[in-house]
């Protein structure tokens, strides 16, 4: 949940998180406010007409699924300056050029493709269980389907989490197959280097619930124009509707693997049904 809260020097609230508050109010709905929701009003005016549904309150929340009714979408310029500004520092680019060139792993001359295999403490979530640890084989095949080269050198970024018949495909491969960043890092420094070398790739195999693998398909769209088809974390065929009406997909997420519409693509009686923004 949000907690919508007024700073001083602005006019608006903010949504910052409440999980771990201390305030007796967040552990007791009855002392949280309700809200309506009216779509048709501007972001601004939401934020007054919210202020005044909670005045006599201690606390105020929001639900996370009603996050793009406070904040509004974003255009897609913005979405693509953002993305393009979030560059390595200069040390992290030195250890994956170095790592690339040991490796024959050059974006121009030798393209690679990539793999994110992420187990989610083994809870990968209800859909597309097989872009969580997809064996070799089933990686190939995604490879393929998207023109990718199962010749070409294959980049395996992963946490160790995912069942051991699922590594042993990839570690015992006679194909061309590099098991993530191998030199020494620290923590965040090492999912840093993976998700570099990830961005570079050619084709890249992630899964939508991974906000790690969201981040990637945006840097690789935003700094190299690679196409959201190159980039798979869902084959749900509402994924490739957002993809053929928008370029940046993060902009259509609400939480893990669900979309939100936008209101003047779909009628009234969908709406009823599927909140859109």
């Amino acid at each position: 949940r949000l907690s919508l809260t007024t700073y001083a020097d602005s006019p608006h609230r903010a949504a910052i998180p409440i999980e771990k508050s201390d305030h007796a109010a967040c552990g007791d709905p009855k002392l949280i406010s309700p809200y309506s929701i009216n779509r048709g009003l501007s972001i601004p005016q939401r934020f007054d007409d919210y202020g005044s549904q909670i005045k006599d309150r201690e606390v105020a929340s929001v639900d996370n699924s009603d996050i793009w009714y406070w904040l509004g979408r974003p255009p897609e310029e913005v979405y693509g300056k953002f993305f393009r500004g979030l560059v390595p520092r200069q040390v992290y680019l030195a250890k994956v050029h170095a790592f690339s060139r040991e490796n024959n792993l050059l974006q121009d001359r030798n393209p690679y493709n990539a793999v994110h295999l992420r187990s989610f403490e083994g809870k990968c979530g209800h859909n597309d269980l097989d872009l969580c640890c997809p064996k070799l084989t089933h990686t190939q095949e995604i490879l393929m389907e998207r023109g990718g080269s199962i010749i070409d050198p294959l980049f395996v970024a992963n946490d160790g989490q995912c069942a051991e018949d699922v590594l042993r495909s990839y570690a015992n491969a006679t194909d061309t197959v590099i098991m993530g960043y191998d030199r020494p890092c620290d923590g965040t420094e090492c999912a840093v280097l993976d998700f570099e070398l990830c961005v570079r790739s050619e084709v890249f195999v992630g899964n939508l619930k991974s906000s790690g693998d969201m981040n990637i398909r945006e840097w690789r769209m935003a700094r190299y124009g690679i196409s959201g088809w190159k980039s798979v974390l869902s084959r749900q065929a509402e994924a490739f509707e957002v993809e053929k009406r928008s370029k940046f997909m993060t902009r259509y997420v609400v939480g893990h693997w669900r979309f939100r519409p936008d209101c003047d693509t779909i009628g009234p009686q969908r709406r009823g049904r599927q909140p859109c923004v």
